[in-house]
């Protein structure tokens, strides 16, 4: 009898950070970090997915140029270290159903940004649904074990396929009942099913605990199953409850767990993951390199504890905080909660925070009752836990002020997918009163034609439970919209787009862009640096001028004659933005003012030749021809600022502005009366 292989560690970087609000997108120490992950010995490092993809592009930046970053590090060194990323199913990066195009889209991009033909150290996809709805999952693995094997035959990249099952403690002791161990056995068998029907199999399963709920015993069963399926088995437990979730890890080695997840201080302990320091001496743990494990620990002792002192678990009382997971809430949900008990609740009932999360216990338990017990995962405990706080102060409104969360709404029509008992393939429907009250609610809301049932700017569903699985209906299809909107964007600054991404990776940013007002956000991150450096150009610019003033004629016709004289030698406006091309993109900071000289005494020195009147007044023309470029300069800035919402005026006085845009003006108007049209070119 052969014995088992030794329980290996992942270094879930990604979800250390997420569930303690701390994140580090520097590329210099995710390189140190996942050279080092990968010299220390963990068999997989969690760079990607799950709200990283949000937070990312809240700081402007490319969030899969991250995976390919730390995938180019992992190659160069010829490392055999597995990056993973999380995948919610149907909602891929996103928090809503997407079409399968769009999915197909994203996960092409997934496996050329992390994917290799060597599986040992290709891209781990998890891939995971809040309800554990199959629907959910089915087009991500039949698309990915289908591309494996053209790739398989190709010699193309593949990725590691792995089912992720969101593990929530039973409803009660039956055998049958709803998230108990044999529900877990045949969702499992089913995912794999589903993989296999597609002429392939899963490469592993994970066992995903988002608040410390798995126990020793069932741990036992689960790997024990798993494990004699023939798939390796990984076990994700968050360590929001301390004991409970090292017993749990350590149960899970011992049963035979391929691997199991951890952090590493300052970020561990607390809602995040036990650190490796708990568990480095389990028997059947495989060993790491102490060396190398000291330099990484020094490397996110660098990067992350001066911040951690502001890590979001921390702040929640430890009470308040074992009473919410307790009740199967995520940690990295519990300070959004308490920030909205005590808001939403407390203040506005009267009542302490004990009190309110007392209430927010019995009000959870009633319209759990009611969904059918839906497991607590992203998203679907942040819909929830919203709608229980504001039925909570529902108390305090009248029946008209009443409010309902339209993700709450979706949920219940059917939006998100359904809740199945694996153990029976019973359905479990929500209970019919919920749902008419859920449908009056939305029917009350005025439908717009253009806009759909609005109010206080969130979009509400129709009043109807769907009729088909939401992974089949996709009313509407975000994806042509957005790389339109990209495919637009590039076309007048395809330099700006090119360096922040390519047009489907900004495309698929576009369409999982964070929920709320962010329209623009990633237009702001793609101009983002030619508007900083514009405004650079234009400081630059005007610093050549006493005072910064703009120089005037007595004569107004002698300013006009001067400026499209000046604009005629640059080549007019396609000439001048050549100019502003070259300094903003190909230029150094420091050389800007060396630069804007040179093109000024070229230009003026032509201006001037046998022109006796210009030459006397040279002093005139070189001031003249700096203010003409500084209003090229800020009419770029302009049109950039019209697309991000920034104020182009923010750097320049009043006066200074409006000259700026009187030249503009004024030229404009020149080169029209003229026949010469406007530039048709925009600065990249």
């Amino acid at each position: 009898m052969t014995s088992k292989a030794k329980t290996s560690f992942g270094f879930v970087l990604r979800d250390m950070m997420q569930s303690t609000g701390i994140w580090c997108f520097n590329s210099t120490e995710l390189r140190s970090i996942a050279r080092l992950s990968a010299d220390a010995g963990f068999s997989h490092l969690e760079i990607g997915g799950g709200q990283s993809f949000q937070i990312a592009l809240q700081q402007g930046i490319n969030p899969y140029h991250l995976i390919q970053v730390i995938k180019q590090e992992l190659d160069k060194h010829s490392v055999a270290i597995k990056p993973q990323v999380l995948l919610r199913g149907a909602n891929q990066f996103g928090f809503h159903h997407y079409s399968q195009k769009t999915q197909q889209k994203n996960l092409d991009l997934l496996i050329g940004s992390g994917g290799d033909n060597n599986l040992d150290r290709a891209l781990v996809i998890r891939i995971f649904d809040a309800l554990n709805d199959i629907e959910n999952l089915r087009y991500s693995i039949e698309y990915l074990v289908n591309s494996n094997k053209k790739a398989e035959q190709t010699g193309g990249k593949r990725v590691n396929v792995q089912a992720a099952l969101s593990y929530v403690k039973p409803v009660s002791l039956d055998p049958s009942a709803l998230y108990s161990v044999d529900y877990y056995i045949r969702y499992a068998t089913a995912l794999r099913k589903v993989a296999q029907n597609a002429g392939g199999d899963l490469n592993s399963i994970c066992i995903k605990d988002m608040s410390s709920q798995l126990d020793v015993a069932t741990a036992n069963q689960l790997v024990s199953a798993f494990e004699a399926m023939g798939l390796p088995v990984i076990l994700h437990c968050h360590s929001t409850d301390e004991a409970r979730s090292i017993a749990t890890l350590i149960a899970a080695a011992e049963s035979g767990a391929s691997a199991i997840e951890v952090a590493l201080a300052p970020l561990s302990g607390g809602t995040s993951h036990q650190d490796v320091r708990n568990l480095i001496d389990v028997a059947r743990c495989c060993s790491l390199n102490n060396d190398s494990l000291s330099k990484l620990e020094a490397v996110c002792h660098k990067e992350f504890f001066d911040r951690a002192t502001d890590r979001k678990d921390f702040q929640v009382p430890v009470g308040s905080l074992k009473q919410l997971c307790a009740l199967g809430i995520p940690g990295g949900a519990v300070p959004f909660i308490i920030h909205d008990l005590d808001e939403q609740v407390c203040k506005m009932l009267g009542m302490e925070l004990n009190q309110a999360i007392a209430e927010f216990s019995v009000e959870l338990a009633r319209l759990q009752q009611q969904l059918g017990q839906v497991p607590l995962v992203t998203p679907t405990a942040d819909i929830i836990a919203k709608q229980v706080i504001k039925n909570l102060g529902n108390r305090a409104r009248s029946e008209q002020y009443k409010l309902m969360d339209p993700r709450f709404c979706a949920l219940v029509l059917g939006h998100y997918g359904e809740v199945v008992n694996h153990a029976s393939t019973e359905k479990i429907e929500v209970q019919a009163g919920l749902v008419e009250e859920v449908k009056s609610y939305c029917e009350a809301i005025d439908d717009d034609p253009l806009a759909g049932r609005v109010k206080a700017g969130k979009v509400f569903p129709e009043p109807k439970v769907l009729d088909q699985h939401p992974s089949i209906d996709i009313s509407v299809e975000p994806y042509e919209l957005a790389k339109e909107y990209v495919e637009e964007l590039s076309s007048r600054y395809p330099e700006s787009v090119a360096r922040f991404g390519s047009i489907e990776e900004c495309t698929m940013m576009q369409v999982m862009r964070p929920a709320g007002n962010s329209e623009r956000l990633l237009t702001r991150n793609i101009l983002a640096p030619t508007e900083h450096r514009l405004r650079e150009l234009l400081t630059e610019t005007l610093s050549l001028l006493p005072q910064g003033m703009i120089p005037e004629s007595r004569n107004s016709r002698d300013n006009e004659e001067t400026d499209v004289g000046l604009l005629d030698l640059l080549g007019g406006y396609e000439g001048i933005i050549d100019n502003i091309k070259d300094l903003v993109m190909h230029t150094e900071s420091k050389g800007l003012h060396d630069r804007l000289e040179m093109l000024e005494n070229n230009i003026v020195d032509r201006f001037c030749e046998g022109n006796e009147q210009a030459q006397s007044n040279r002093f005139y023309v070189e001031r003249r021809f700096v203010a003409l470029f500084a209003a090229a300069v800020f009419w770029d800035l302009q049109r950039i600022c019209r697309r991000t919402g920034s104020d182009s005026r923010a750097d320049i006085n009043e006066v200074t502005a409006n000259s700026l845009g009187r030249i503009i003006s004024v030229t404009l108007r020149k080169r029209k009366e003229e026949g010469v049209g406007r530039s048709s070119s925009y600065l990249v």
